[in-house]
C-alpha cells in the first residue's frame, strides 16, 4: 500500500488561518534569504499572480512561516490563461473559496521536496487541501516533470529559506470530488453496478467511522461493454451466468465483477509499475474476496491480467485520475476475474488501512524524525494479541537516517510482548502452491542470539524459530531470515501467528513467500 498520511483537516484550518507576518518589517538584501511569499513577491516578473492571490486569500503570511512548504507555483503566462479560461481578469474577482482552496491545492505545508525526494507516482504527504498529488517523468529527463498528468514543471528546486518552490507552466486543476463525483457520462453502467452492488456508498465516502480510506477504481468505459455487447446490470450478469438478482450479496457474480475492479489502496501508475519487469510481475488483492490482478511488463508495456498463451492483457488508458477518496485508472478491457500465476509475494506487516488510519504519519519516505504510534490492545481489528504485563506494541516509521529506513515503505512493528506472547494478522491472499518463508527484520548486534519468534501459520508451527538479535556481533542492520517451508492448497488469505520466545523486544517488517517449482 502507498503510501497514506492522514493529515487532521483542524490541523490545516490551525496552520492556514490568517496569521501576522513575522517577516513584514524586514528588509531583506539578498532574495536567497527570503521565506516563500516574500521571495515571490520580491520576483514579481513571475509570480505577481500569485502573490496576489496569496494576499487576496490571506494566505501570503502564512506562506512565510518558519515551517517546511513545498509550493508548486503557475508562473503569471499560466495564472493569465487560467483567469482567462474562467472569464476574469483579476485573481480578486474569483470566488474566495475556489481561491483560498486553489493555493492550498498547489502547497504541501509538511515537507520541502526537491527533485531528489521526488516520489515515483503519488507524494506521500497531502497538500494543504488534504489532496494528493501525483508525479510522472516522461521522455526529456528533468525538463519533463508532470504534476497530475497535467502541468509541466519549467523550473526546479527554487530554495526560499522556508521553501522549495517549483514553477509551473499551467494551473493544477483542485480535485474537488469523491471517485463516484469523477465518473462521467462516459461511465453509466459504471456508475449503476456501483449503485446496485452498494460499493458506490463506499466509493462515495472520504471518511469510515472516523478513518480516511483511499481507493483504486479500474473504471470499464460504457464503450468497451458495448464491445461485449453488454448495456445494462442485467446483461453483465447473463454475461457472467448469474441469474441471482440480490447484487449486494458478496457471492454474487456481479458484485465479485465489481469488487474486482477496486482495490482498498490508492495505486498511482507508477507504483503499479513498481518491483517488475519484463520477467517478474506481481499480485494485487482485490476487494472481491479471494480475488488478485496480475501487473506485468511485456516489451516494457505495462499489463494488467496479461495472458501467456493468448498474448494479451488489459492496458490502462487513462492514469492517475485523482480523486478525494483516492484514484480513477480506466482500462480498455472488460477485466473479468482470472486467478493469476504464483509469484513473489512481499507482506508488509504494517499494511492495514485500519493502522494507517490511526497514524498520523504512515509509509512516508525521507523523513527527517522518527515516528512511533504506540497502539493499544483494543485499538485495531487487523491485529489480535496476547502478552504480559508491560508489553507493548507499536508502529515505527523511520527517519530517512536510521538502519531501519530500508525496511519496506521504511517502517516496522516494534513489538515487546514477554515470554509466549503473541500478535496474530491475515495475510494477503497467496496463491495455492508451496513457498519458501522468510522474515525480514531489524537485527540488533549482539554476541548472544535472543528476540526469539515462533511463526504459526493457519494454525501450524512453519520451519525454525527466528532469532532477531545476534546474527551480527558488530554489525545491527535489516537482514532477512528463512523460516521454512510452506505449501497451500487453496488461494486464500492466511491466519499468521508470531509467538514470542523470550522477554526482548524486536522489530518485525515482512515476511517473503518465494514459490518453489
Amino acid at each position: 500500500m502507498k503510501r497514506v498520511v492522514i493529515l487532521l483537516a483542524a490541523a490545516f484550518t490551525l496552520m492556514w488561518g490568517a496569521c501576522s507576518d513575522p517577516y513584514a518589517d524586514q528588509v531583506f538584501k539578498d532574495t536567497d534569504k527570503m521565506p516563500a511569499a516574500s521571495f515571490m513577491e520580491a520576483n514579481e516578473d513571475v509570480y505577481s499572480l500569485w502573490v496576489d492571490l496569496l494576499k487576496y486569500t490571506g494566505l501570503f503570511n502564512t506562506v512565510n512561516l518558519n515551517m517546511d512548504y513545498t509550493c508548486f507555483v503557475p508562473d503569471n503566462e499560466a495564472m493569465h490563461k487560467y483567469l482567462q479560461a474562467k472569464g476574469k481578469s483579476s485573481v480578486r474577482e474569483l470566488d474566495m473559496e475556489e481561491a483560498s482552496n486553489l493555493v492550498r491545492y498547489h502547497t504541501i505545508a509538511s515537507k520541502q521536496y526537491t527533485t531528489s525526494d521526488f516520489p515515483d507516482g503519488m507524494f506521500p504527504d497531502s497538500t494543504a487541501s488534504g489532496d494528493y498529488l501525483s508525479l510522472e517523468m516522461r521522455e526529456g529527463g528533468f525538463q519533463a516533470f508532470y504534476i497530475n498528468d497535467e502541468a509541466r514543471i519549467k523550473e526546479l528546486n527554487i530554495t526560499a529559506t522556508n521553501a522549495v518552490i517549483h514553477l509551473l507552466e499551467s494551473v493544477l486543476t483542485p480535485v474537488t470530488g469523491t471517485i463516484v463525483d469523477n465518473l462521467d457520462e462516459n461511465y453509466t453502467l459504471m456508475l449503476d453496478l456501483l449503485n446496485k452492488t452498494g460499493y458506490e456508498k463506499l466509493l462515495s465516502s472520504i471518511y469510515m467511522n472516523g478513518v480516511k480510506y483511499r481507493y483504486t477504481l479500474f473504471a470499464v468505459p460504457d464503450d468497451v461493454f458495448a464491445e461485449a455487447g453488454i448495456n445494462s446490470v442485467a446483461s453483465l450478469a447473463a454475461y457472467l451466468g448469474e441469474t441471482n438478482t440480490n447484487y449486494t450479496d458478496p457471492a454474487n457474480k456481479v458484485n465479485r465483477y465489481v469488487g474486482y475492479h477496486i482495490a482498498n489502496s490508492a495505486y498511482s501508475f507508477a507504483d503499479m509499475n513498481t518491483d517488475i519487469d519484463n520477467n517478474t510481475s506481481k499480485n494485487v488483492s482485490m476487494m472481491a474476496s479471494n480475488t488478485l490482478i496480475s501487473m506485468r511488463l511485456v516489451n516494457e508495456m505495462f499489463f494488467l491480467n496479461y495472458n501467456e498463451e493468448t498474448k494479451k492483457g488489459i492496458s490502462v488508458t487513462r492514469k492517475n485520475l485523482n480523486c478525494k477518496n483516492g484514484v480513477i485508472h480506466v482500462v480498455d478491457g472488460m477485466m473479468e476475474i482470472t486467478e493469476p500465476k504464483a509469484t513473489k509475494v512481499t507482506w508488509d506487516l504494517t499494511d492495514y488501512p485500519e493502522l494507517a488510519g490511526v497514524c498520523e504519519k504512515y509509509q512516508l519516505e525521507n523523513q527527517s524524525k522518527t515516528y512511533t504510534r504506540s497502539l493499544a490492545y483494543d485499538i485495531l481489528n487487523c491485529y489480535k494479541l496476547s502478552g504480559g504485563y508491560g508489553s507493548d506494541y507499536t508502529y515505527h516509521l523511520a527517519n530517512k537516517n536510521e538502519v531501519m529506513y530500508k525496511a519496506s515503505n521504511h517502517d516496522c512493528m516494534f513489538l515487546n510482548l514477554g515470554k509466549y506472547g503473541w500478535i496474530q494478522m491475515e495475510s494477503p491472499m497467496i496463491i495455492a502452491g508451496k513457498y519458501k518463508m522468510s522474515l525480514v527484520h531489524y537485527n540488533q548486534a549482539l554476541k548472544t542470539k535472543e528476540g526469539r519468534w515462533s511463526v504459526i501459520v493457519d494454525g501450524e508451527y512453519v520451519g525454525v524459530q527466528v532469532t532477531t538479535w545476534g546474527n551480527s556481533t558488530s554489525k545491527s542492520e535489516m537482514i532477512t531470515t528463512t523460516i521454512g517451508e510452506v505449501e497451500f492448497t487453496e488461494s486464500v488469505p492466511h491466519t499468521v501467528r508470531f509467538m514470542a520466545g523470550d522477554d526482548y523486544y524486536s522489530y518485525l517488517d515482512c515476511l517473503i513467500f518465494e514459490p518453489i517449482n
